[in-house]
């Protein structure tokens, strides 16, 4: 019992000895800036340790991080679009992004995707969706990594398309098969190339 009284008042008794006024002039000392070039000097020595992927498909030497990073990139593109947030889904392109468009008849459009012509075009897609009561779900399904490097990916993924109408009936539009390719910029990962291929024609035609 004993025993136990003492190393609960332990604690107590080193506490008591020790001096805030002097703790807190020590903390005020701490150059928070040479803290974070100390803690960014580990990460940068530990990323560059990583080299570019092989490209090998089994082959465990890669990002993780970017990989997540990307994986995210692409969920946000789905989510985003289907809950017609127009300017997220933007953000996830870079400025000079471009844009490619298969339709079921091997039809090719090719533009910006953040030119002005496109983004009225997503906007009435958008408008249309919400006035008839159109709710979109793009499923993600297998990612295929073709390349990444530090700095530069390129991926191809499926995903199937849905609609629920009306609050009521949900069918599956089509399987798509996107080609993305991204690039890091200023730590972040944007995409730079959209190429969407449709397995087969849906209600609202993606080309005019």
């Amino acid at each position: 019992m004993k025993k136990t009284i003492f190393l609960l008042l332990v604690p107590t008794l080193i506490f008591s000895q020790i001096n805030l006024d002097e703790v807190s002039k020590l903390l005020d000392q701490v150059d928070l800036n040479e803290v974070n070039k100390v803690i960014n000097n580990v990460i940068n020595k530990k990323t560059s340790n990583v080299k570019d992927w092989s490209g090998v498909i089994g082959d465990p030497n890669f990002n993780v991080a970017d990989r997540i990073a990307i994986n995210d990139v692409i969920d946000a593109y789905g989510i985003y679009w289907d809950n017609n947030n127009h300017e997220a889904f933007l953000s996830l392109f870079s400025d000079d992004a471009i844009g490619i468009t298969f339709n079921s008849n091997g039809d090719k459009d090719e533009y910006y995707i953040k030119s002005e012509d496109q983004i009225i075009k997503n906007k009435k897609r958008m408008d249309h969706f919400i006035n008839n009561k159109m709710q979109r779900r793009h499923i993600m399904a297998n990612t295929f990594f073709v390349k990444l490097s530090s700095n530069y990916a390129h991926i191809k993924k499926y995903m199937i398309l849905i609609t629920t109408n009306n609050n009521q009936k949900t069918e599956i539009l089509t399987p798509i098969n996107y080609d993305f390719k991204l690039e890091k910029s200023n730590g972040i990962w944007k995409i730079i190339y959209r190429e969407i291929n449709l397995d087969k024609p849906i209600d609202l035609p993606l080309i005019d």
